[in-house]
């Protein structure tokens, strides 16, 4: 069916759902059916080295003024072999037929119920009989012949040249489809109950043959295969090419099976995928480049798992981290930690945890950074971060960020849906301060009457204005007081100058949802005495916005201006090592602005504010290599920025200069923005349903589009 990679995709400008497809014979085209009636004609073409699916025509079927829509609702289109015209059933039970490609009605040859009710016996003549066209079938060797089912049961052969039907088949249960064997001699009809029948066609006996196929709907016999709730079957394959068939195919809601005819038992053929394409949703991704070919036989551990290529029984280390550090005054009043098990645990092959590190109070995990070099691992929640030394299995040190007012972030996981109406309050507040504060500035507070009649209209416009299409705004400090401030957002490790500009040392940053940013200097022992001595951490700055919005990420730039390596790549040969002759320089982001700072000293250089100038909050940042597609010599390093409106925006570095923006996921999609992963080389992925990725890029060199080709 074709090799990975070989697709071609179409998108309709109508944003409705896609009904049915049919090829038409040896054309490289074919023919969608959407829910609001209307057909499109597709063409294979190929422009500038590859086939590329091309909409030619677009085609609604409209009945005579006055005519109900279901007089024209098309429920079967049948493209004939003569690739001249389509045949489209209708509820009415009428059939009409359309010439390829101008998709112009040919009236004339147009199939009536009526004429259909002519040839009928008297007991099945009634007008419900034709109701409502099911299927349409052309004869595989007799091109002038058409079978016809209707829903209630009623199956006509049709002979095209006389315009009459030839044969009427009498079914008792209500039709879903009709195959026929390959010689045309008998044809199958599928029934909603589940079972099938076999129909010879002669011209003195149009009786079912016995029901030898009967089964429960959902069932395949003898094979016990069972599709239940989600996974009913909606489509097969097997009767229509082959006389003697070696595998069909159903297609469920949820997943591909293919069941081995050939084999006793009818098994189901293993798939080349790991799972059912939509059996379980994508909760988390993440992405990692340049793999050093050597992974899997020396990844590594990551956070605290060790592959091993063989199963292993051992005991897995706890540690506890107090990130309230017994202060007075805060008492968790969510759930307890998880109970650890004693004793050693068989693991079996591949990563296997060696330590385990559990969080106190036990809430939700909201950022990790791990230095594979210094064999840290830092962690946060949404009440103060830690280092671990996974190492030496030794806790460095733990930092609470909750404010004296934070009390909803003790309160456990509900405690979000708990804060709504508080953030709303909050909300309000900001917009009110900046309209009086707006005023002011205008150089008068108006006279009591203006000031009742603003207050008004601020009643009934503010949430609205929260919910507007963003537009140019000044950004508004946050209170220390909003809820929780010291959510922990993002961790980042760098060497780098943060005491002094002549020497440089490891060091740990921290940024949380109140604006703040924490830096601590490491010092981390030579390889030789890891074991001995243990790490030591400091706190060195600490940087408050003024603004107080949330920081998504910290980066720092080396003297090229360069941001710093992953060390795993520079140790295998996969980067070019840091300049550390040169200043640093350091990228706070937060959800509203850009800013670079001098370091050590930590003085403001220059800064970008995006939802000022542009309306919009940033979701994810992440920072990617573009590479030239025409020379391997040149490459730059820019920010990619994912916007709470979908769009991606290319931002140069250092100097924040907006260089593109592409739209990319719609602002509604809230599920897609949130799972958008970014890579190095500016690609990316986001979700488009619970377990299925859409992957794009924004590089050049690197183009995810797959150029095939269809001779």
């Amino acid at each position: 069916y074709g090799a990975p990679g070989v697709e071609f995709m179409g998108l309709h400008e109508e944003n409705n759902t896609v009904m049915q497809i049919h090829f038409i014979p040896d054309q490289c085209q074919l023919v969608t059916l959407l829910d609001d009636n209307s057909l499109h004609l597709w063409s294979l073409k190929q422009h500038s080295g590859a086939s590329e699916l091309r909409e030619e025509y677009r085609f609604t079927l409209k009945g005579p003024p006055g005519s109900s829509p279901s007089a024209t609702q098309i429920t079967a289109v049948l493209p004939h072999s003569s690739r001249e015209v389509l045949y489209l059933g209708t509820e009415s039970g009428n059939i009409f037929v359309v010439e390829l490609p101008s998709f112009r009605v040919l009236e004339d040859r147009t199939i009536t119920s009526e004429a259909v009710l002519q040839r009928v016996p008297e007991d099945y003549c009634n007008r419900r009989s034709c109701e409502l066209v099911e299927a349409l079938r052309e004869h595989p060797k007799n091109p002038d012949q058409i079978l016809i089912g209707y829903s209630r049961g009623l199956i006509v052969l049709w002979d095209l040249q006389n315009n009459k039907a030839t044969h009427h088949f009498l079914g008792s249960q209500q039709l879903e489809n009709l195959y026929w064997q390959r010689d045309g001699s008998k044809f199958v009809s599928c029934h909603y109950d589940g079972s099938y029948t076999q129909w010879p066609v002669s011209s003195d006996n149009r009786q079912p043959e016995p029901l030898e196929n009967l089964v429960p709907y959902g069932q395949l016999a003898p094979s016990g295969l069972l599709c239940k709730a989600d996974h009913r079957p909606r489509g097969g394959r097997s009767w229509e090419k082959f006389d003697d068939p070696s595998a069909m195919v159903v297609l469920a809601e949820e997943e591909l099976v293919v069941i081995d005819l050939k084999t006793t038992g009818w098994p189901a053929v293993h798939p080349p995928y790991l799972a059912s394409l939509h059996c379980s949703a994508i909760t988390c991704s993440h992405h990692v480049s340049n793999i050093p070919l050597k992974l899997l036989s020396s990844s590594f551990q990551i956070l605290v798992m060790e592959l091993n290529d063989e199963d292993a029984e051992h005991v897995v280390d706890h540690a506890e981290a107090d990130l309230l550090q017994d202060q007075e005054g805060y008492r968790w009043k969510g759930h307890e930690k998880l109970k650890t098990r004693d004793g050693p645990v068989r693991f079996e092959a591949g990563f296997q945890p060696f330590v385990l590190v559990q969080c106190q109070p036990p809430a939700v995990v909201t950022s990790l950074a791990l230095h594979s070099e210094w064999k840290l691992v830092a962690f946060g929640t949404s009440h103060g971060f830690g280092l671990f030394d996974h190492q030496q299995k030794r806790l460095v040190f733990v930092k609470c960020t909750l404010h004296p007012s934070d009390q909803l972030a003790l309160e456990g996981p509900l405690s979000r849906v708990k804060s709504l109406k508080k953030s709303l309050r909050q909300s309000f507040r900001r917009i009110r301060r900046s309209r009086v504060s707006s005023r002011k500035r205008r150089g008068g507070s108006g006279n009591a009457s203006e000031v009742q009649e603003a207050n008004a209209k601020f009643d009934q416009d503010a949430l609205q204005e929260m919910e507007l299409a963003p537009v140019q705004r000044k950004i508004e400090a946050r209170s220390a007081e909003d809820s929780f401030t010291g959510f922990v957002r993002t961790l980042y490790f760098a060497d780098t100058f943060l005491r002094d500009s002549s020497r440089h040392c490891p060091s740990l940053w921290a940024g949380t949802n109140g604006g703040t940013v924490y830096a601590f200097c490491l010092r981390v022992p030579p390889a030789e005495r890891r074991m001995d001595e243990p790490v030591r951490a400091e706190q060195a700055k600490e940087i408050q916005l003024m603004h107080r919005a949330p920081v998504v990420g910290i980066l720092v730039l080396d003297g090229r201006s360069t941001p710093l390596p992953e060390p795993l790549e520079v140790a295998h040969d996969l980067s070019k090592s840091p300049d550390m002759q040169g200043s640093h320089q350091l990228l706070v982001v937060s959800e509203e602005q850009f800013k670079v700072f001098t370091l050590p000293k930590v003085s403001s250089k220059l800064k970008l504010k995006l939802t000022a100038l542009e309306g919009c909050r940033v979701r994810k940042v992440t920072v990617a290599n573009f590479g030239s597609c025409k020379t391997d010599d040149y490459s730059e390093n820019d920010l990619a920025v994912l916007t709470n409106l979908g769009d991606i925006q290319i931002i140069s570095l250092p100097f924040l200069k907006l260089q593109i923006r592409y739209p990319c996921i719609r602002k509604e999609d809230v599920s897609g923005i949130a799972s958008c992963v970014f890579t190095k080389y500016g690609q990316g992925f986001y979700l488009i349903s619970p377990s299925e990725f859409e992957r794009f890029s924004l590089s050049t060199k690197w183009l995810v589009e797959p150029r095939c080709v269809v001779d």
